[in-house]
């Protein structure tokens, strides 16, 4: 999966990929030294428990992209998994569309192999509960959103130089 992963990123545009699984764990990586796993792993959570709300509000979703200043961000759904693409302003959409289209079929069939890659941990799921830890509460989840925040503006910022 690495492989695949590592041809996204010669895409004109392509800062870097990913793909986690339904759960929250990343399964491969492709990102320069800037982004650490803990990072990733956040974005993957924040990903993970708010596009099911943007699903209920929109329909099911075939392309997620997100844009902030000189970043973007496209998730697309894998069976079991998803795929996400760390991109500058300028990548082109449709020809990004047409390369993903393509390697999807290949990490579908690499996830339903045998030797599938290890998983990485997954981020908690928010809960209400008082007695929870700081970070399992909502008030920490927010905490964790302004700190994927901070994580994307400093992407964002790494990418405009």
């Amino acid at each position: 999966m690495q492989t695949v992963l590592d041809q996204m990123n010669t895409l004109p545009g392509i800062v870097g990929s990913m793909v986690y699984d339904a759960e929250g764990h990343v399964l491969a990586k492709a990102f320069p030294a800037l982004f650490d796993s803990e990072a990733l792993a956040s974005a993957a959570g924040v990903l993970l428990y708010g596009v099911p709300g943007l699903e209920v509000a929109a329909g099911a979703i075939s392309t997620l992209d997100l844009r902030y200043g000189e970043s973007r961000i496209v998730v697309r759904p894998i069976k079991g998994a998803n795929l996400l693409l760390l991109c500058t302003r300028q990548a082109n959409l449709q020809f990004l569309n047409i390369s993903v289209g393509m390697a999807i079929p290949k990490i579908e069939k690499l996830l339903a192999s045998p030797s599938a890659p290890p998983k990485l941990p997954a981020p908690s799921a928010p809960t209400s509960d008082p007695k929870a830890a700081p970070s399992d509460t909502i008030e920490g989840k927010a905490k964790e959103l302004k700190g994927f925040e901070k994580a994307f503006l400093k992407m964002d910022s790494w990418m405009r130089k």
